[in-house]
């Protein structure tokens, strides 16, 4: 459902338009329906009688020579499809595929790569490859689409608007909360299980390297935006700069003029897991963030009062929800009462002595 723009181009490629693209590559974060949408590409390219060859990078061994003995179709099989799935596993191999190995491809072959990030650059400025490369970034269903497939997966109604809420148009958080839904109670507001959970982490995240780069990318959900010198401040990590940057690196992070600032699924997913997972720790980094916040609020330039309240407000934007369905401990009247007790002086909020 969806990606009509990449079903239509591709098949023009197969049917031999000459100004269709001869590889495809396909980004996003996980979870974004990479492998899905090979699937259906796959399913076009069968219907028209072609040879497919389907490679996973996870399962490519670091030698070159197998993986063009696994190929060799493609450069000796007119026709032939070459489909890679999880290339980010294998992305030593991009400069042999563009230098050496896609120029040999057999009369009428196509590719299609698909991973989590971008091609190099020194690629997508080759002239030699303009028109032959086309990339994609696979972007969230819109509200129209990701309503359609609750649908078709028949989600009760009542219920549609709470899985949108938490998945945004991530088609891999969409498919898992309707999967789910029918182990809820009818009449119930649904919220995501453990295992729902669990597999969305798996899947959107991927490895995390460490204890230090998991409670980043927890301030980083939280916060409505993430700046190195917040990240610093929260964590008392020495090397903030070097989580920063790998903060900066997730594909499913957006950098912006105000920090960085993750998908809707991740952040919900990250936010929700950690509050089932140790509701302590999740409660005690909202906390730490909110005193960050308040710090700077007392601090603040006059027209950076409103961002910060803004981002403070932010944090503690499901108070109500969780009171309502039990979830976390913080009652509204506490924040209040925290935000009240440390509110600034107003001589101390613009700057003058008090």
């Amino acid at each position: 459902m969806g990606r009509e723009i990449e079903l239509d181009c591709f098949g023009k490629a197969l049917r031999g338009d000459v100004d269709a693209p001869f590889v495809f590559w396909l980004f996003g974060p996980g979870g974004i329906g990479k492998s899905a949408l090979l699937r259906r590409l796959g399913d076009q390219a069968r219907a028209e009688g072609r040879v497919l060859v389907e490679l996973d990078g996870r399962f490519l061994g670091r030698d070159p020579a197998d993986f063009e003995d696994a190929a060799d179709a493609f450069v000796s099989v007119p026709g032939t499809v070459l489909f890679i799935d999880s290339f980010e596993q294998c992305q030593w191999l991009e400069s042999r595929l563009w230098q050496r190995f896609l120029p040999r491809a057999a009369p009428g072959a196509l590719v299609v790569l698909a991973g989590r990030l971008a091609p190099l650059p020194q690629w997508t400025a080759d002239p030699a490859w303009a028109g032959l490369l086309q990339v994609r970034e696979l972007r969230p269903l819109s509200g129209g689409e990701a309503g359609a497939l609750l649908e078709a997966a028949s989600v009760r109604p009542e219920r549609r608007d709470a899985v949108l809420r938490f998945a945004g148009g991530n088609p891999l958080a969409l498919t898992l909360a309707a999967a789910a839904d029918s182990a809820g109670r009818v009449g119930s507001e649904w919220t995501p299980s453990a295992e729902v959970l669990r597999t969305l982490v798996a899947g959107l995240v991927g490895e995390v390297p460490s204890a230090a780069h998991r409670r980043a990318l927890e301030v980083a959900a939280q916060a409505h935006s993430t700046t190195e010198e917040l990240l610093a401040a929260v964590l008392a990590e020495q090397d903030a700069s070097g989580l920063f940057q790998w903060l900066r690196e997730l594909p499913f992070v957006e950098s912006t003029p105000l920090g960085l600032y993750p998908h809707d699924a991740a952040r919900e997913t990250l936010m929700a897991d950690l509050r089932w997972r140790a509701p302590t720790t999740f409660q005690a980094m909202r906390q730490r963030l909110a005193e960050e916040y308040l710090g700077l609020l007392r601090e603040a330039r006059p027209e950076r009062v409103r961002a910060v309240t803004g981002d403070l407000f932010y944090l503690f934007r499901d108070v109500q929800k969780l009171q309502r369905t039990g979830c976390g401990s913080a009652p509204r009247k506490t924040c209040t009462r925290m935000c009240l007790k440390s509110r600034p002086r107003p001589g101390a909020v613009h700057g003058r002595a008090g």
